[in-house]
């Protein structure tokens, strides 16, 4: 699923696209504005279900993390199979043929590229913290952009139950623990593998899980890029705050609870 959601920045091709077609009435059939969204799809899609699962979204990021937001909306662009999406996107940006959603940003512009699929709110919900995280940000580290998304992709309800934890704590019984450094020398969404997704995750995930404290200092490292500052790499971040709390990440995961749901 990860490979799917690796970031674009061809800024000139999105652009283009922008310019064309959402904001005809010609192809959208579905057409509508919400608060900090606007739907766009070539079908009926059941927005009602899809606008819960967006706000939803924002109210738990905005509990989380307490970032500023923005006047902007994000345009979510629904097609109605993948091979319509192919048709729009492989002329303009043969690359997005190997993803079932994008997200992209260029200035003022967010848009969400999807086709519809048995896991679309998945892939909404992950593509939707992508863009709320780069409306309140000028910029953000890429093991916390994917992190953030991937822990935010699972409704609530069902992480206590995501393979994904059972995964980490069999990991992590073993000693083994997913490194901070390792994750900050990713150089690019394009090197990013199926385990720094993973490892992404988990650590987001710890810190948002562990404590308050642990909660509140990736909060205060977000809201410290938000504001201008040059708050340089979380792991230097948390050496003068919370030096100890990379060396909990391991005994996090090994103590958690799963649920038998």
């Amino acid at each position: 699923m990860a490979s799917f959601r690796k970031l674009l920045t061809y800024g000139a091709f999105w652009l283009w696209i922008l310019q064309s077609e959402p904001a005809s009435a010609q192809r959208w059939l579905v057409q509508e504005k919400h608060d900090g969204f606007r739907i766009f799809a070539e079908s009926s899609v059941g927005t009602a279900e899809i606008v819960r699962q967006l706000m939803a979204v924002r109210r738990e990021l905005d509990g989380l993390l307490q970032l500023p937001r923005t006047d902007h909306d994000v345009q979510v662009i629904i097609f109605d199979s993948q091979q319509n999406y192919r048709n729009y996107l492989g002329g303009r940006l043969p690359e997005a043929l190997r993803r079932r959603a994008i997200f992209y940003k260029s200035g003022e512009l967010f848009q969400i590229y999807v086709w519809r699929h048995s896991d679309l709110t998945t892939d909404l919900r992950h593509e939707y913290t992508h863009a709320l995280l780069h409306q309140s940000l000028p910029y953000i580290p890429l093991w916390i952009d994917e992190g953030l998304a991937e822990f935010m992709e699972e409704q609530p309800h069902l992480r206590a139950a995501s393979s994904r934890q059972s995964s980490m704590k069999w990991r992590c019984r073993t000693g083994w623990k997913p490194s901070l450094q390792q994750l900050e020398k990713i150089p690019s969404a394009a090197a990013m593998s199926d385990e720094h997704y993973r490892d992404s995750w988990a650590y987001v995930s710890f810190l948002l899980n562990d404590s308050d404290q642990s909660r509140a200092l990736l909060r205060s490292y977000l809201q410290a890029v938000s504001a201008g500052e040059a708050a340089g790499r979380f792991s230097d971040w948390t050496a003068s705050r919370d030096p100890e709390v990379t060396n909990r990440v391991g005994s996090y995961f090994r103590k958690i609870r799963l649920s038998l749901r």
